[in-house]
Parts: C-alpha cells; sequence; structure tokens
C-alpha cells in the first residue's frame, strides 16, 4: 500500500519583478537586480523577524514562491514586513541606474500545500500567482511608480488585512482578478510613488469616468431613488440569491448594517441608500454589480449615470 504524506496549511508568498525582461536590461542590470531581490527579501524577514531558514524559498528566475509555516504569524506579513521591503527597496533604488532599479508586485495567500518529488503541489499556490498577475495591479504600479504593489487574496484580507489596524486595511483597494481560468477579487495597496495609499479607502473603486457625457447629479434626496431603479434593471441585483452574493463583495461595515427586506425593491433600496452614506460605497457597489453582471446593457446604464455624482459622505 502506497502512503503519501499529507497536505499542510501554509502561508503563500509570491513576488515578481516588474518588468524584469524589458529589452534595456543589460546582463549587468539583471545580475544587480537578481542579486538585490534577495537582499530586499532577506533583509526585510530580519527586520520583521521572521526566521529565513524555516521558509520553503523557490527561485522563480524573475521573482520567488516563498511558503511560510504555520508558527509565524500572518499578520506579521502585512503590519511590519511591508514596510521594511519598502525601506529595503528605496535603499537598493537609490544605488543603482535606472536600469537595475526594483520594482515589486507580491501577493499573499494561504491554503494546503503538500510536498512533492520535485516541489510542492498546491491549488492554493496556483492561485496565489493568478493573483501576483492581476493586470489592475500591474497598470497601478506603472502609472504611480509605487516601489511596492502588496495583493492579498480576499480571504487573506478579510481573514488578516482587516482585523488589525496595524496592517492598514484603509490603504487597500479592492480589484478584479481575471488571469487564466481564475476569476475572483483581491485587494492592493501600493507602497511609493504617487499613490501610495492604493488609490482610497477600503473596497473605493471609482466608477468609470471614460464616458462622454457626465450627467448632473440628482439632489441627494432622490439619489437613492435613482440608484434603486436603475439596480432593478439589472438581473444579477434583481434576483435574491445573486443579490445576497452582491452583499458579500461590499466592505464589512457597508453589508453588515444593509438592513434586509422580504421586499426586493425595498431590499435594494436598503442597499442603495447605505452604500450611498459611505465614502467610496457608490463605487464599490458600482464594482461588485459590474463582477456580477459584466458588460450588460443596464450595467453600462448604470455606469454612465453615476459618473458624474459627487460624493457626499466622509463616513
Amino acid at each position: 500500500m502506497v502512503s503519501y504524506p499529507a497536505a499542510l496549511h501554509r502561508t503563500i508568498m509570491t513576488v515578481d519583478v516588474a518588468g524584469y525582461n524589458n529589452p534595456a536590461r543589460t546582463m549587468a542590470h539583471l545580475r544587480e537586480v537578481h542579486d538585490g531581490l534577495w537582499r530586499v527579501l532577506k533583509g526585510g524577514f530580519a527586520e520583521t523577524g521572521i526566521p529565513w531558514d524555516v521558509c520553503f524559498v523557490e527561485n522563480t528566475g524573475d521573482g520567488a514562491m516563498i511558503l511560510l509555516p504555520p508558527d509565524i504569524a500572518k499578520v506579521d506579513l502585512v503590519a511590519q514586513l511591508p514596510e521594511r521591503m519598502h525601506a529595503e527597496l528605496r535603499r537598493h533604488n537609490a544605488v543603482h541606474s535606472e536600469g537595475a532599479q526594483i520594482q515589486l508586485r507580491l501577493a499573499l495567500h494561504a491554503g494546503e500545500v503538500l510536498s512533492a518529488g520535485h516541489g510542492s503541489v498546491s491549488k492554493a499556490v496556483s492561485f496565489t500567482f493568478r493573483v501576483l498577475e492581476a493586470a489592475e495591479a500591474k497598470t497601478a504600479q506603472r502609472d504611480t511608480g509605487a516601489e511596492l504593489a502588496l495583493l492579498a487574496s480576499d480571504v487573506f484580507y478579510q481573514d488578516v488585512v482587516l482585523q488589525d489596524p496595524a496592517a492598514a486595511p484603509a490603504d487597500y483597494r479592492r480589484i478584479p482578478v481575471e488571469t487564466k481560468e481564475t476569476s475572483t477579487v483581491a485587494w492592493l495597496r501600493l507602497l511609493g510613488g504617487s499613490g501610495s495609499n492604493g488609490g482610497g479607502r477600503a473596497g473605493e473603486r471609482r466608477p468609470d469616468l471614460r464616458v462622454v457625457r457626465q450627467p448632473v447629479a440628482p439632489p441627494a434626496p432622490d439619489r437613492a431613488r435613482e440608484l434603486t431603479e436603475l439596480l432593478l434593471d439589472i438581473p444579477a441585483v434583481a434576483e435574491e440569491s445573486s443579490r445576497r452574493m452582491l452583499l458579500k463583495r461590499l466592505r464589512p461595515e457597508i453589508s453588515t448594517v444593509v438592513a434586509y427586506h422580504p421586499q426586493t425593491r425595498l431590499h435594494v433600496l436598503e442597499i442603495a441608500g447605505t452604500c450611498l452614506r459611505y465614502r467610496g460605497g457608490l463605487a464599490e457597489l458600482v464594482a461588485a454589480v459590474e463582477m456580477l453582471e459584466p458588460g450588460s446593457a443596464p450595467v453600462q446604464r448604470l455606469l454612465e449615470r453615476v459618473a458624474g455624482w459627487p460624493e457626499e459622505s466622509s463616513s
């Protein structure tokens, strides 16, 4: 009888050097980037108090995959490590030419990992790499020049980041992840550059403003009613089971205060009114609706209508 080792729950970190294969980098540049990457990782771990030698580390060429044992506190990876690594990146970039400078993307997740004869076998590891490749994170880092783009899977954000103020949960924003067979959401925090807070408070994603006309927003008392009508035209909102999914995609401080009502119109009115009371709530609601029913005509009407609406609340 063949006996196989059991899978173990591990914290998973994947790291990638942005633009590593840029044709402008020479071999000399790549050597400095490669050596600098490992100095940043080892230095950040050491300053955070995480023993490097207890981790399983795999060199991926332009980055790394690191498995941390269960007794390493996950919160240290978001409450301490990002600032330590960012400091190491600034030190490296301050003394190297443009071609040898480093911008990193780092993704965090946790799940079951099985040790195999030639490495690890894990759906959770594959998922973490998919999160690392989120197109919106790459674009945000390129546009802002951030030295470090930190990505947390949705479950990691909810279970770890959101539970400790030291992890700066308000500096993250929710982004879509559409890579290969994976369709999910993650949470992005940028450190350095012109967008060091990730673009807004937790969960904030502004509506698409690339429409030709910017409609005038209705008076505040009428806004919830108009938003409700727009939402009711969207099948994914009008149907109760998918509406529950919509609520799960809103940050807890919003979703937990939405009063339930068995009548669809009244429940949607509660959702609309609650989101409008929170800064970033409207943008978060629109992003969630887009994710449930991307590209449909009713969703496009919603986008076009709310694009010109100002944020009224500072909640």
